[in-house]
């Protein structure tokens, strides 16, 4: 007789074996894969928050910690231990996140060219880059703990090529803050099609 375990953290489904023991059966990839696509688009969206933070360097330190946090829950998705790679992990993003928010104020600088609502593009392009990087940095730890490979070998050049190129493929476009939809897609799609 099999039960299912509704938690939707962790969908796994029991076996009951001749000898009465209630043995737990592994969970499937696809099932991993989407508790990590939930974990991912949560994220984003606490990422996406740390924007209304107006204090610098608090913006990066709550950013820094929501990413952390998310690598910790994708790790725990993918039962990995990543407990002694913490500190490493925590640079990486922190490094990510202040490079991140220094960008957002050139990028500010840009959008405000392009638009007549000057006094909401500030927010709205720290905003849309701070959740857009947390789920792309969400994105590249998932497709390594899926594969299985070490999570703390990703380098920051690795983080920040990565969202280069998906800024070059137009993934996210700064000069359109007009299109919200295009800025803050990454809350919207599965995410599963969009892996490193």
């Amino acid at each position: 007789m099999a039960t299912t375990d509704q938690n939707p953290e962790t969908l796994t489904t029991t076996t009951d074996n001749p000898n009465g023991e209630n043995l737990p059966a592994t969970t499937n990839d696809a099932n991993k894969d989407a508790q990590a696509d939930a974990i991912i688009k949560r994220y984003a969206l606490f990422g996406t928050a740390t924007a209304l933070i107006p204090t610098f360097g608090l913006d990066v330190a709550a950013l820094t910690g929501i990413q952390v946090k998310m690598i910790k829950d994708l790790a725990n998705v993918y039962e990995y231990d990543v407990d002694d790679q913490m500190i490493r992990m925590t640079i990486t993003t922190g490094v990510t996140s202040l490079a991140g928010r220094l960008v957002t104020g050139v990028l500010t600088s840009i959008t405000r060219a392009f638009s007549p609502l000057k006094f909401l593009i500030g927010g709205a392009t720290q905003a849309a880059l701070s959740g857009f990087m947390t789920a792309e940095v969400g994105k590249i730890y998932q497709a390594r703990l899926s594969s299985g490979q070490n999570p703390s070998d990703i380098t920051v050049s690795e983080i920040v090529n990565h969202i280069v190129s998906q800024v070059q493929e137009g993934k996210w476009n700064p000069t359109k803050v007009a299109g919200w939809r295009n800025n803050f897609s990454y809350l919207l799609d599965s995410g599963s099609s969009n892996k490193a």
